[in-house]
């Protein structure tokens, strides 16, 4: 009997043991996580119909919920929820969706009933003091710079603050084989892919520029074949061409009309005589041009006599 009553007691505390073991293994296991409100879907917002502008004054639409930031100094891991808003591209349409002809153009006042003269700067960038005492002229001229110049991002990006615009100064082949262009200029007996190598390379030396005129080029303007792949090089980058009319031949406005291209042509050489007296003569033709046509387009050079007058 004694024998007895201990095995009981042993069978029960066994049991016992296993109940407890039980009970600690299925409550060691990692609770559930909390339920969270499921956050539904944004629905995109229906595209306007036409863009509206928002009223003056009225409030902007709600930012999204950002996180603040952490006593560590980085944003702490919350849930942000996008706002159901229109795109913002749709009320204003920002300027970086602009043609670079447009974007990068100086702003001008309207002009009424007043007379336009548009005084270009060629040749600039090369000879760096008579370029600084250009850019320090009142604006707004346009600076033309050769591509193959020194320090050209410091000298543009000057003349720029001062108000200035800007276009590279692309050399093209004259008539006379005997002038120099320059290094990588546009030649008619070049293939297509060496025509837009050298485009292109011209055009990376420095941004912010409205478009390309001539330097030289009185061959090379006047073959159809060798503009048409400099004008849709133009087109693909929305940038203007205005031709320096080095020759009376050239095609660079038909080619650009009918691709679609900002052109414009020049009117005046103001200092194929560089004395002051001379360039100020040329600048009463300019003048007498815009009387005609509303507008004229003058170019000169840094010579001391064009700067001064």
């Amino acid at each position: 009997k004694i024998a007895l009553g201990i095995g009981l007691i042993l069978v029960l505390l066994a049991s016992v043991a296993g109940l407890r073991v039980w009970y600690v293994a299925e409550h060691a296991k990692a609770p559930p996580a909390p339920a969270v409100a499921s956050i539904p879907p944004v629905a995109k917002p229906a595209p306007p119909t036409a863009p509206v502008a928002p009223k003056t004054g009225s409030p902007a639409s709600p930012a999204p919920a950002v996180a603040p930031p952490s006593s560590t100094g980085h944003a702490t891991a919350t849930t942000v929820v996008p706002q159901a808003t229109a795109p913002l591209a749709a009320l204003t349409p920002p300027r970086a969706a602009a043609p670079a002809w447009l974007r990068n153009a100086t702003p001008s006042p309207p002009a009424g009933k007043a007379l336009r003269i548009a005084s270009v700067i060629d040749d600039c960038g090369l000879d760096r003091p008579r370029t600084e005492r250009a850019g320090a002229l009142p604006a707004a001229l346009t600076f033309s710079a050769r591509p193959y110049a020194n320090a050209l991002p410091a000298q543009t990006e000057a003349a720029r603050r001062n108000g200035h615009e800007l276009l590279v100064h692309v050399p093209m082949q004259p008539v006379n084989a005997h002038i120099d262009m320059g290094p990588n200029g546009l030649a008619v007996d070049l293939p297509r892919e060496e025509v837009l190598r050298r485009l292109r390379w011209d055009l990376g030396r420095f941004d912010g520029y409205v478009g390309i005129n001539n330097h030289m080029g009185s061959r090379f303007t006047t073959d159809r074949e060798a503009m048409s792949w400099v004008i849709g090089e133009l087109r693909s980058r929305g940038l203007m061409f205005l031709d320096s009319r080095t020759i009376a031949g050239s095609v660079g406005e038909s080619l650009a009309s009918a691709d679609d291209v900002p052109y414009a042509g020049r009117d005046v050489f103001l200092d194929d005589e560089r004395t002051a007296d001379a360039v100020e003569a040329r600048l009463m033709d300019a003048e007498a041009v815009a009387r005609k046509k509303g507008a004229a387009i003058a170019i000169g050079h840094p010579h001391d006599g064009t700067l001064l007058a």
